[in-house]
């Protein structure tokens, strides 16, 4: 699956860099349509860049439910399909992947019988690496209350700075925050810093498995 990730990422940079060369060029072309009256081909002039950048985000977003769907067993120890989010927020991603995203789904039935019964494997083997972030640091499923070495790893997880953008995301934040107080719920990370050396959390992706409340929660903040 990492190749396709890889030319998907070679596509959109040739896409930026051909929109950001060609772009005048091709304006230039279509102004001069328009003042020859050519319809046709102006329509066929628009029509081109609309379609390729709306089959690259089809090919991007079915590439990415691809992905989720086949980590699923790696990350939750389970084979399950989580279905409709119940809630989701994706802002805008910078070229270099900054960017936030929030999921909440109802939590399937194999994911929470295994929580139910969760076990020292689990706790030592998962959530396992991605093969898009080998480099990262993984720190593996624990039982809330969260440990206060990660707390600032949650603190990025639940970041206020898109509040603005979806202020229901705080209603989504407080229930997060009540289950990782008590027991009976789960939680785990990647991130770009090692908890154990540095002062700051970098990038996380954070899940949690609430077992009392049916939910299950995916987030990445990168910065």
């Amino acid at each position: 699956m990492s190749y396709v990730l890889n030319l998907l990422a070679g596509i959109w940079a040739i896409g930026y860099i051909v929109t950001i060369l060609g772009c005048i060029p091709y304006g230039i072309w279509v102004i001069i349509s328009l003042l020859k009256k050519k319809w046709k081909r102006v329509g066929i002039l628009l029509s081109i860049p609309v379609a390729a950048y709306l089959c690259l985000w089809g090919a991007s977003a079915i590439c990415g439910a691809s992905i989720r769907s086949d980590h699923l067993p790696d990350i939750y120890n389970a084979n399950a399909e989580l279905g409709p989010p119940i809630y989701e927020y994706r802002s805008p991603r910078s070229g270099r992947g900054e960017g936030y995203s929030f999921s909440s789904y109802e939590l399937p039935i194999s994911i929470r019988h295994r929580f139910e019964s969760a076990d020292e494997r689990l706790f030592a083997k998962f959530p396992k690496h991605p093969l898009y972030l080998l480099d990262w640091h993984s720190e593996r499923w624990r039982e809330a209350p969260v440990d206060e070495r990660f707390q600032k790893y949650l603190e990025l997880a639940l970041s206020d700075m898109d509040l603005n953008a979806s202020p229901s995301l705080s209603v989504h934040f407080e229930s997060i925050r009540e289950a990782l107080s008590r027991r009976g719920a789960y939680y785990a990370f990647f991130s770009s810093s090692d908890p154990n050396y540095a002062s700051h959390a970098g990038d996380v992706y954070f899940f949690v498995i609430d077992l009392e409340g049916r939910r299950l929660y995916a987030i990445n903040h990168q910065t």
